[in-house]
C-alpha cells in the first residue's frame, strides 16, 4: 500500500501493533482496533466516521508520521559500523525499560518515576527511550546519539581486542579460575608492555567477560560435567518455550528426493533445505530451499523469512489457498554450532532485534529434538515421491531415484510448503492438538481464562529485515570504486569515501561493509553514512553478465589451474561463459552439466524477485552524489532500467 499523497513526506511506522487500541491504517483510512477475531481478521472502528468494519489483518499498515519526525526517532544505521561500546549502553537502556515492555510494573507515572529514577535518569528520557523503542522494536532505536556523527569515538581498538581474548581464553576460562580482577591487570600490563596507551578500563574486561555465556564458563573453569548439570536440555523439556516465539530451533537437512532440471526434466540433484520451527507449538515458523550446501545465507534468509508475515511470498508463489499466519521476532533461536550460525552478522542481526543465540553443544543431539523430529516428518513424507532416495541400500533396494525423479526445484518447493500446510493442521501426537490450533491457543488464549501472548508485530520495514540478515564483506573504497574476488564495482555515491581514512587509525584505510546475496554477485549493497540508506552497488563494467559467488569462484580456481591471471576480470567472465556454453551443451547428456544449468536459472529467479523484496534500493546510480537534506529520498528520482 502506498502512502497517502503528501509530497513523499510520510511514511510507515517499522512495525505494525495489533492488538487492542493500536491505531492502523488501510487503503489510507485510519482506524482504531477494538477486538481481535482471530489470526486474520480484527473489529476496528473507522476514525473520521466511527465506522465499525471487519478488517483483514495482511491489508492493514503502520500509522504514518512524517520523514523528519521518522529520521529524528529512528534514522536507519549499518548495524556492523556500530562500537560495542554502544551496543551496551543501548541494551542498558533496554534493561532499564524492560519492566514497563513485559507488564511487570503498574503502568503509573509513579512507577515509571521510580524506574528512572533507580537508573539515575530523568523520567522524561525513559518515556523518550520507550516511545523509540515501542515505535520500532529495534534494539538499535536506543543507540547513543553522538552529533558529530560518530567520527573519533572510542573503540576498542583491535590490538586491545587481540591481548584481552588471549589473556581471557588462557587465564579466566581455565581450571586455574583467575579472578575477573586479575584477568584485568594481566590484561592491563601486557597492554602496557607492548605500549598501548590509554590503558584498557577494568569495565572493559567485565563487558568482555560478561558476553561469555554461564555455561562457557562453567565447563572451562570447573569442567564439561559441571556444565552438563546445569545447563543440560533434556528432550522435551525446553526452558522458557512456554509460549509461542519464545524460542525458535533452527536446521538445515539435504533432501531426500531427487529432482530435475527445468528444460529437459532429467536428474540434477538433491536440494537443501533450511527449516525454523517454534518449539511451543511446533509450527514451521520459516524455510529456506535451495541448490547451493548451507550457508551463512541459507541462515539469514530461514530467519527473515520466519520474522515476516508470509501473505506476499504465497501470492508471488500463486499460492493462494495455503494459510502460514505463523510469523514475528523470536525471543531466543537455537541452533547447532554449524560455521553458517557463528558468523559476525547473525550475531549483529540478532542483537539488534534483540534475539537471545543460543548455540546447541558440540555431539549433544537431544538439544535439537524438535527441529530434528520435524526434519524426520519431512524425510518420512518425501518418500512417497517419484525420486526418492533412502536412508540405506536395504530400504532402496531396486529402486532408482534419479529414473524415477519428475519434480523440478520449484515444484518441489510448493509442494513442501503444501505439507507443511496440512503439517499444521493435523493433530500432533505430544501437543494432543494440531500445531495451529496450539499456536492459536498461545497467541489468542485458551479455555479456562488462559492468556495469550497477543498477535506479533509484524515488520513493515521488508527491506531492512531481509538486509539485515544478509553476509558482508569488509572493503576499503578506492578510485575505481569496491573490488571483491578481483571483480570491480562502482557508484557514483561512493565518490565521497575513495580513500577515506578511518577516523580511530588515522595510518589506515576505512573499512566499509557491503552486503551481498551469493546467489547474484552483481551488486553489492554499500549503506551510505550521509544519505542514511542502502545502494546497489553493481560492476565497473557493465558488460559483465550477472554470475552467482560460486560460479565466479570456480571459473577463479578453473583461471589458477591455467595459469591465467586471476587479476583480470575480463579473463575470469570469458571462462565463465566458456563454462555456461560447454554446460548447455552437454544438459542432456551429464547431471552436473543440468545442475549448473538449473542453479542460473534459479538465480536468475532471484534478480527477477530482488525487485519485489527491495523496493526502495536505489539500483541506478545517480549522475554525482547529492546534498543529502531531511527529506531527500534519492529512489524518488526517475531512472533507467538496467535491464535486470
Amino acid at each position: 500500500m502506498n502512502a497517502p499523497s503528501d509530497d513523499g513526506q510520510r511514511k510507515p511506522l517499522p512495525k505494525l501493533t495489533i492488538s487492542k487500541g493500536s491505531r492502523v491504517v488501510q487503503e489510507e483510512r485510519e482506524y482504531t482496533i477494538l477486538r481481535i477475531i482471530d489470526l486474520r481478521r480484527v473489529i476496528a472502528r473507522e476514525q473520521a466516521s466511527g465506522e465499525k468494519v471487519v478488517l483483514d489483518i495482511a491489508g492493514l499498515a503502520a500509522p504514518y508520521r512524517s520523514n523528519a519526525e521518522a529520521m529524528s526517532a529512528m534514522p536507519e544505521i549499518d548495524l556492523d559500523a556500530i562500537p560495542e561500546e554502544d551496543w551496551e549502553k543501548a541494551e542498558w537502556r533496554l534493561k532499564v525499560i524492560r519492566p514497563i515492555l513485559e507488564g511487570n510494573t503498574g503502568r503509573t507515572r509513579q512507577s515509571a518515576a521510580q524506574l528512572a529514577k533507580d537508573a539515575g535518569i530523568g523520567t522524561t528520557t525513559l518515556y523518550r527511550w520507550l516511545n523509540l523503542y515501542r515505535d520500532s522494536g529495534l534494539l538499535s532505536a536506543l543507540l547513543p546519539t553522538h552529533p558529530d556523527g560518530g567520527k573519533g569515538r572510542n573503540r576498542l581498538r583491535e590490538d586491545v581486542r587481540l591481548i584481552a581474548t588471549e589473556v581471557i581464553d588462557r587465564k579466566y576460562l581455565s581450571t586455574q579460575k583467575l579472578s575477573i580482577a586479575k584477568t584485568a591487570e594481566e590484561i592491563r600490563r601486557l597492554c602496557s608492555n607492548a605500549g598501548i596507551d590509554p590503558l584498557p578500563a577494568v569495565t572493559t574486561v567485565y563487558r568482555l567477560i560478561e558476553k561469555i555465556s554461564g555455561e562457557e564458563k562453567l565447563s572451562r573453569r570447573e569442567g564439561p560435567k559441571a556444565a552438563r548439570e546445569r545447563y543440560a536440555v533434556h528432550e522435551g523439556s525446553i526452558p522458557g518455550a512456554d509460549w509461542p516465539l519464545a524460542m525458535v530451533q533452527m536446521d538445515h537437512t539435504q533432501l531426500p528426493v531427487m529432482i530435475v532440471d527445468d528444460e529437459h526434466r532429467l536428474p540434477i540433484a538433491r536440494p537443501w533445505i533450511t527449516l525454523a520451527i517454534d518449539v511451543n507449538s511446533r509450527v514451521v515458523l520459516g524455510m529456506f530451499t535451495a541448490l547451493e550446501e548451507p550457508s551463512a545465507l541459507s541462515a539469514g534468509m530461514c530467519v527473515s523469512h520466519a520474522i515476516l508475515p508470509k501473505e506476499a511470498w504465497l501470492e508471488r508463489k500463486g499460492l493462494r489457498d495455503v494459510e502460514w499466519d505463523f510469523y514475528g521476532v523470536m525471543d531466543a533461536l537455537h541452533m547447532d554450532n554449524a560455521k553458517e550460525f557463528r558468523g559476525n552478522m547473525l550475531r549483529v542481526a540478532a542483537k539488534e532485534y534483540d534475539i537471545d543465540l543460543q548455540l546447541r553443544p558440540v555431539k549433544k543431539p537431544h538439544y535439537g529434538a524438535h527441529i530434528e523430529r520435524l526434519m524426520g516428518t519431512v524425510s518420512e513424507e518425501l518418500k512417497g515421491l517419484p525420486g526418492a532416495t533412502f536412508a540405506n541400500p536395504k530400504q532402496k533396494g531396486i529402486y532408482d531415484a534419479e529414473a524415477n525423479a519428475t519434480m523440478t526445484f520449484d515444484e518441489l518447493d510448493d509442494w513442501l510448503i503444501h505439507l507443511f500446510h496440512r503439517y499444521h493442521l493435523r493433530p500432533h501426537s505430544e501437543l494432543g492438538t494440531s500445531p495451529l490450533a496450539k499456536w492459536k491457543e498461545g497467541i489468542l488464549g485458551g479455555k479456562g481464562g488462559k492468556l495469550g501472548r497477543g498477535l506479533p508485530e509484524r515488520r513493515t520495514d521488508v527491506e531492512k529485515v531481509r538486509i539485515d540478515f544478509m553476509p558482508f564483506v569488509e572493503r576499503t573504497i578506492q578510485d575505481y570504486g569496491m573490488v571483491n574476488d578481483e571483480v570491480y564495482y562502482f557508484h557514483d555515491v561512493l565518490r565521497p569515501w575513495v580513500n577515506a581514512m578511518d577516523p580511530d587509525h588515522p595510518r589506515s584505510k576505512r573499512m566499509f561493509r557491503f552486503r551481498f546475496d551469493p546467489r547474484d554477485v552483481s551488486q553489492y549493497y554499500f549503506f551510505d553514512p550521509i544519505a542514511k540508506r542502502y545502494y546497489a552497488i553493481p560492476y565497473r563494467d557493465s558488460s559483465l553478465p550477472p554470475v552467482s559467488l560460486w560460479e565466479l569462484r570456480e571459473a577463479r580456481l578453473k583461471a589458477k589451474a591455467e595459469g591465467i591471471s586471476t587479476n583480470n576480470e575480463r579473463e575470469i567472465f570469458a571462462i565463465i561463459n566458456k563454462q555456461r556454453t560447454i554446460e548447455d551443451a552437454a544438459a542432456e547428456k551429464t547431471k552436473s552439466a543440468r545442475r549448473a544449468q538449473q542453479k542460473r536459472k534459479q538465480q536468475a529467479k532471484t534478480r527477477a524477485i530482488k525487485k519485489k523484496e527491495l523496493p526502495t534500493v536505489s539500483n541506478p546510480a545517480p549522475t554525482s552524489a547529492p546534498d543529502v537534506l531531511r527529506g531527500y529520498d534519492p529512489s524518488k528520482v526517475e531512472a533507467i532500467d538496467d535491464g535486470e
